[in-house]
């Protein structure tokens, strides 16, 4: 019985990995949020939501992350003047559980919750200021 209960418990568990590996594979991850805290000053605009300071067509505006099934993937946005230098590198992603490392950023995992990536990055300090980040993004 208690080996019929490891045996469960391991097919359940490598279920389960592949199952949040398609969550992340199948679709793209489009930016829904940015957060900003303490609130930012941009022109004469004070907020913390991020995408309203930089405005619509701003590059952070339209960040997507596609991730493939061979462990890469790619980011970029379509705004105006967003990706005009071409980024050829391979860039790679791993999941441990919950959380999805980046190659570029491996010290700020995404968080993956049902259909949404969650990340939080801070700024060095700028005039005694450090500012934090959180990029909320949902599959499409």
């Amino acid at each position: 019985m208690k080996k019929l209960i490891l045996i469960l418990t391991v097919c359940l568990a490598l279920g389960c990995k592949k199952d949040l590996d398609k969550t992340l594979t199948k679709k793209d991850w489009r930016i829904e949020s940015v957060t900003v805290s303490p609130a930012m000053t941009i022109g004469k605009k004070t907020s913390t939501d991020y995408i309203e300071l930089m405005g619509p067509s701003s590059c952070v505006s339209n960040s997507m992350i596609s991730f493939s099934k061979d462990g890469t993937y790619t980011s970029g946005s379509n705004g105006a003047l967003c990706d005009l230098k071409p980024d050829t590198s391979i860039k790679t992603w791993r999941r441990d559980g919950d959380q999805i490392f980046l190659s570029y950023a491996p010290q700020s995992p995404l968080i993956l919750s049902g259909d949404k990536l969650t990340q939080t990055t801070s700024t060095p300090p700028q005039g005694g200021i450090i500012y934090t980040f959180v990029f909320v993004y949902k599959s499409k």
